[in-house]
């Protein structure tokens, strides 16, 4: 396995997010506000147990109050809701998805509140991703929230594509030996394996509203067709759970592959003999630099979002005042 080809998620939380949330910790402070988030879980399902744990240890890291509800039906759920859209204190609201209950999923999403959806599920939000706004007011102050996951992966192509270019007007050449940069979003073939709201569906809006060419596969989408797409693709992004794999010599030479899945979607080690950079899955690479530690940071981006869209004005202004570089 090439470590060299391994996306860096770490430097990025490191170099970029880091010191902005520092900043964020301390004018919260100032203010009075305890960033505060309830995540709520339907049923048993282990994974999201543990999922649940992880996004605990995460909050209690960075200063933010967390409390978790079980619901056991839809009722008790959509009472939860109820209840914590009420609740003052609670300034962001999460419902780990698919709940095992019956009918769509979609009617919880739209009944949380949109001042607390940190998630970006709720009717309202997913419109404005469809329209590409970016900002709830004239004065770009208040961000809109996005679904973290597909935020996180625009994210790691927004930031690393301003990395390789400043890489390649200090020594000459993209890293790596790429022709050009990998990174860049515009005109690029996007092959996504997952049409879910909060992955596949969302980050294939994000990717048009950059210009990128983008295609989604789903249950109903032949693999034979699947593998057509990723063998013609510049970056695959896969997310399917359970026994899915893409072979490697469908991978184009020098492809950027995202691996969402648990149980992973390529040929390990393989895939490395060809794709040019990987996110792989979650084992094959340590705690910290995964896909899944960008995705807690951009949720916990998105409950900053939430609160700073409550603030007045003035106090918004000085807020923004003190959390500038």
């Amino acid at each position: 396995m090439r470590s060299d080809r391994i996306i860096d998620v770490s430097r990025l939380i490191e170099a970029f997010d880091k010191p902005e949330f520092l900043r964020r910790e301390e004018a919260y402070s100032r203010l009075g506000i305890t960033p505060s988030l309830a995540v709520v879980m339907a049923g048993e399902d282990p994974g999201s147990l543990s999922y649940m744990r992880g996004i605990e240890r995460f909050c209690r890291s960075r200063q933010v109050s967390f409390h978790s509800v079980v619901c056991m039906d839809n009722r008790h759920l959509e009472k939860t809701i109820h209840e914590l859209n009420q609740d003052e204190e609670t300034h962001g609201i999460m419902i780990l998805y698919p709940t095992p209950f019956r009918g769509k999923d979609t009617r919880f999403m739209n009944a949380v509140s949109p001042a607390k959806d940190v998630e970006g599920l709720h009717h309202t939000h997913l419109g404005y991703l469809v329209q590409f706004e970016q900002f709830k007011d004239p004065l770009k102050l208040k961000k809109l929230v996005i679904p973290p996951t597909a935020k996180g992966i625009l994210y790691i192509f927004k930031r690393y594509a301003l990395l390789y270019e400043e890489a390649k007007k200090r020594d000459g050449a993209y890293p790596l030996g790429f022709d050009e940069n990998p990174f860049t979003i515009t005109g690029k073939r996007f092959t996504i394996i997952n049409d879910s709201l909060a992955v596949g569906r969302s980050l294939a809006l994000m990717l048009l509203n950059e210009n990128g060419s983008v295609r989604v596969c789903h249950r109903h989408t032949s693999f034979r067709e699947v593998l057509a797409l990723c063998h013609r693709s510049d970056v695959i992004v896969s997310a399917v759970p359970g026994p899915f794999t893409i072979p490697t010599e469908e991978v184009p030479r020098g492809a950027v592959v995202i691996d969402i899945s648990f149980e992973g979607n390529f040929e390990y080690p393989d895939v490395f003999t060809k794709a040019g950079l990987v996110a792989p899955k979650w084992n094959l690479t340590e705690k910290g630099n995964r896909i899944n530690d960008m995705t807690l940071y951009r949720l916990l981006s998105n409950l900053y979002y939430l609160i700073d869209a409550g603030l007045p004005p003035g106090i918004l202004r000085r807020y923004h005042s003190w959390t500038r570089a």
